[in-house]
């Protein structure tokens, strides 16, 4: 207990440590970052303390019986899936306002270099050096990058509890929300479709290959296999070689023609969707091989079962005994969803970038050479708010999907 007390004591003191950027005589912004850190760890670890007294009176609140649904299964397991995803949030979040931070440069010095007032641009009016400082500390000041970095923090996290991302640098006077919100749907659209295709299409044929053997099941699921070691950038890069270089089947990138104004009709349905087959198709081939070698184990594991041999021997049906073994092989498959939805996020961001796809990958790319630092935030942002959101989904939906869990959140 005085070990506990120590190190509160200590994080305690670090604490303090996050309102010395505040102070004018910081000696430098990098030991400011330091200062920043080291205080943030430092509330991470006082929150770690206080963990057990907050459990503790959650307890205590419980055996009221006003607070008695407190005690109820379901309700601690929402309960810790919701702090846990809050801690995950926060962290997060504070990741995502550091890390453009860190970055070498600054984004008032890029956006400055390419006026056309400044003589790195090369433009007629060379402006002198004492004008182009004006500018820079009337634009730091605008962006409230002279602020010091605790009060930026603040400042961040106020504007985000309001639903305000800030206003992008590289597309002004755009905000960051107005340029994101529109690019959602393509990440989604690619992401959710092959996750619930893959699922289904993969866990099938690894079903399939162990419980009916054959020449024909067993090559579909080599195939698949091969397909899912395949670096996806690369097969997207081979894909555009052939199918849009190569024979001029399909649209290399975009989404859609420039020739063609976008409108709802069914012109420009077929041309979006021209554009959207490669991405889809390479996504949901390199996804496939996973889902399939768990679900190929699982089926042998669950082949060897008691229960399954009970059954052969009462004779039960072949079709009754697979649908047996797919039901409980399948319920450690839904466990693989969360991996298997962040694994697509993250290579659907790279995606974007090959194929030109407008989604929030090809968004947070091009902000990230522009130093944008609002409009990195807001697309990691967004990113990671899928994610959460996504994951959290999942871990309900396997409470319901399998009994045994559900017995347990239902008391």
């Amino acid at each position: 207990m005085e070990k506990r007390n120590i190190i509160g004591v200590l994080a305690g003191i670090l604490i303090l440590l996050l309102f010395l950027p505040s102070v004018p005589s910081t000696p430098s912004a990098q030991l400011e970052m330091v200062f920043f850190i080291t205080a943030l760890g430092a509330v991470i670890i006082e929150l770690w303390m206080l963990a057990p007294s907050i459990v503790a009176m959650v307890k205590r609140l419980s055996q009221f019986r006003v607070f008695r649904p407190l005690a109820h299964p379901f309700v601690k397991f929402l309960t810790k899936k919701i702090v846990f995803y809050l801690v995950v949030a926060f962290i997060a979040v504070t990741l995502v306002f550091l890390l453009p931070r860190l970055m070498p440069g600054n984004p008032i010095d890029l956006m400055i270099s390419h006026s056309p007032t400044s003589p790195i641009a090369g433009g007629t009016h060379t402006g002198s050096t004492t004008t182009l400082e004006s500018m820079r500390r009337a634009m730091m000041a605008h962006f409230g990058l002279d602020k010091p970095l605790f009060e930026q923090y603040l400042n961040f996290w106020g504007q985000l509890l309001h639903g305000d991302l800030g206003t992008s640098f590289s597309e002004y006077p755009q905000s960051v929300v107005e340029l994101i919100i529109w690019r959602v749907p393509f990440t989604l659209s690619l992401v959710i479709p092959v996750l619930l295709i893959t699922f289904f299409l993969g866990n099938w044929i690894g079903c399939r290959s162990a419980f009916m053997k054959g020449k024909k099941n067993d090559f579909v699921y080599f195939l698949s296999v091969v397909s899912s070691q395949m670096p996806f950038f690369w097969l997207a890069m081979i894909a555009i070689s052939v199918f849009a270089v190569t024979l001029h089947i399909l649209p290399y990138g975009g989404w859609i023609s420039k020739e063609l104004l976008p409108g709802l009709n069914i012109r420009t349905f077929l041309d979006v969707a021209s554009h959207y087959v490669l991405p889809f198709l390479v996504l949901l081939v390199v996804s496939i091989g996973g889902w399939a070698i768990g679900m190929r184990s699982m089926t042998l594991y669950e082949m060897d079962s008691d229960y399954i041999l009970y059954a052969d021997r009462l004779g039960f049906r072949r079709s009754k005994l697979r649908s047996y073994i797919q039901r409980n092989a399948i319920l450690p498959q839904f466990t693989s969803l969360n991996l298997m939805f962040n694994s697509l996020i993250g290579e659907t961001l790279v995606l974007e970038n090959v194929f030109g796809w407008p989604g929030i990958g090809l968004l947070s790319y091009k902000a990230v050479f522009a130093l944008d630092f609002p409009l990195v935030m807001g697309c990691f942002m967004v990113t990671m708010i899928v994610v959460i959101f996504g994951n959290f989904l999942i871990d309900i939906a396997y409470g319901f999907i399998d009994p045994r869990i559900r017995t347990g959140y239902m008391g």
